[in-house]
């Protein structure tokens, strides 16, 4: 890690029949167990919290860990519900003689979440990450084999960094310290932990993605110098890898299309591999030969359902690209000010946070519309919320056509969550925000109405979340029992405390209160 981190010290809610449809046609829990809460790493979910219990705004868990310092969950945790019990799994630093930990949580309202079980201290075989202490960057991804509902046979996958040194000599990082372990008995009291991979040069900076079939991280040696990207298949642990002639992967993770996997890296490149041939065909487009001022890829790319590909850079631009026999640039725009933000996409509009050191930057709407010509495209930007310093992926709720609801923390000395509703006008308003804090770089995770997010003080807000009294606007017929007082909704029963119907436009519409 560098000394000086980059960034860090570095409803009423309307939904139309279609919506609802599939909604309530998938399962009624669905993990958020890699980051952005999907392969593709679109942090878009359909139940999330637009009033909280009180209690995910005043309190916390404190996480086990010897001492304090400058980070602890620096990264998203990931979550699982399991049997209608939600589990949160997070990778933070316990500082001192702890090392690295993950600890799992079980969920619970009211402020009853609880710490299920912490893996052991450094030194310990095969309960212990056994890494040293220092920034954990990596968001894990959980692998729950297909059945989610069944928790024995699943896997999480973490990557930790090496031991790093001051700034000597011109380098940033000595020791090939850094590792990926396979976390299993995850419904034990104690979960088993063998390494996947060990002796890696550099810092594992960035989230560990999948595609189903294999997983991708890449590698941070500070400087110029190079880092390598990895594949490793999820069957076997075979390894291919790529490394470039100079920089490294800092945050910059993978996404697939099922052909190719693309990933950028410092000093404004952007790379994309073959799936089949990782190790040996693929290509590099340079963003400074767009904008000179482009900077560091320092944001995961997420893909949309047609493919393209959006990311933000350090220079303060947001992208979009696509593969077209190799990458090309659809559009930029410039920001606020930089940015490492991964950005969320709904309808026309593209979410994205952005900061100026500790104290200043947001959340802007990026809007996209199509030229006179049928084929340009023309992105203009609108503020959603300012005032403090956003690194971290945005979570929607929402279709980007009505109102959208916005999760994210603030990486400030009094750092928070917070919820913001848009609904496409000049700015956004504030719906709720947890107590400031501190640091809170990573981003919040969305599972089962539970929003879960950690700081540099090991405090680990794991919030529940209620229904925001007024309509709820369903095409068709919903499903009431009217004995137990509850009604089906965004795919699973909720308790009503008062429920009244009403008949407008062909839509049964219903206030909750």
């Amino acid at each position: 890690m560098q000394k000086m981190k980059n960034g860090k010290k570095v409803l009423s809610v309307c939904l139309s029949l279609a919506m609802a449809a599939g909604m309530l046609s998938t399962s009624a829990f669905a993990s958020w167990n890699v980051y952005g809460g999907s392969n593709n790493h679109n942090a878009v979910v359909t139940e999330a919290p637009t009033r909280p219990d009180k209690s995910g705004l005043d309190s916390y868990i404190q996480l086990h860990c010897t001492g304090s310092g400058w980070d602890g969950v620096d990264n998203v945790p990931v979550l699982q519900t399991v049997n209608g019990t939600t589990y949160a799994y997070v990778l933070y630093d316990g500082y001192g003689a702890s090392g690295a930990l993950v600890a799992k949580i079980r969920c619970a309202e009211n402020g009853g979440s609880s710490i299920v079980w912490t893996t052991d201290p450094y030194g310990t075989e095969g309960t212990s990450l056994n890494a040293k202490s220092g920034f954990q960057l990596s968001t894990p991804y959980l692998d729950d084999n297909g059945t989610p509902n069944d928790a024995s046979d699943d896997t999480l996958y973490v990557g930790t960094i090496s031991q790093y040194d001051d700034y000597e000599g011109g380098e940033w990082l000595t020791g090939t310290g850094s590792k990926v372990m396979a976390l299993t008995g995850l419904d034990q009291n104690k979960p088993t932990v063998t390494n996947v991979l060990t002796g890696i040069n550099g810092q594992i900076n960035t989230p560990i993605t999948t595609d189903g079939t294999y997983l991708y991280f890449g590698t941070w040696p500070g400087g110029s110098n190079a880092g390598t990207y990895y594949q490793v298949k999820l069957s076997d642990y075979s390894v291919k890898t790529f490394t470039p002639d100079s920089y490294g992967f800092y945050w910059a993770g993978a996404v697939s299309d099922g052909t190719n996997v693309y990933f950028g890296s410092d000093n404004g490149l952007l790379y994309w591999r073959s799936i089949a041939d990782f190790d040996t065909t693929g290509g590099v487009l340079d963003l400074t030969d767009v904008a000179s001022d482009a900077g560091n890829v320092r944001s995961t790319v997420m893909m949309d359902e047609d493919g393209f590909l959006y990311f933000t850079t350090q220079g303060g631009y947001l992208w979009c690209c696509s593969y077209k026999d190799g990458l090309t640039v659809e559009w930029h725009i410039k920001l606020g000010a930089t940015s490492t933000s991964t950005p969320t996409k709904v309808g026309d509009r593209i979410y994205v946070g952005y900061y100026s050191g500790f104290n200043a930057g947001g959340v802007q709407c990026v809007t996209v519309s199509i030229g006179e010509d049928g084929s340009s495209y023309i992105p203009s930007v609108a503020p959603v919320a300012s005032g403090f310093p956003v690194q971290s992926s945005i979570v929607v709720m929402g279709d980007g056509t009505g109102t959208d609801y916005l999760y994210f923390n603030t990486n400030a000395q009094k750092g928070a969550g917070y919820c913001y509703s848009y609904d496409g006008g000049t700015t956004g308003s504030k719906v709720w925000g947890t107590t400031g804090d501190t640091y809170a770089l990573g981003g919040m995770a969305i599972d089962n109405g539970y929003a879960v997010f950690g700081n540099d003080y090991n405090h680990l807000y794991v919030g529940y979340f209620s229904a925001k009294p007024g309509r709820l606007c369903l095409g068709g017929s919903i499903v009431c029992d009217e004995e137990k007082n509850s009604f089906l909704a965004v795919g699973r029963v909720a308790p009503v405390i008062a429920l009244q119907s009403c008949r407008h436009g062909g839509k049964f519409c219903y206030n909750r209160h």
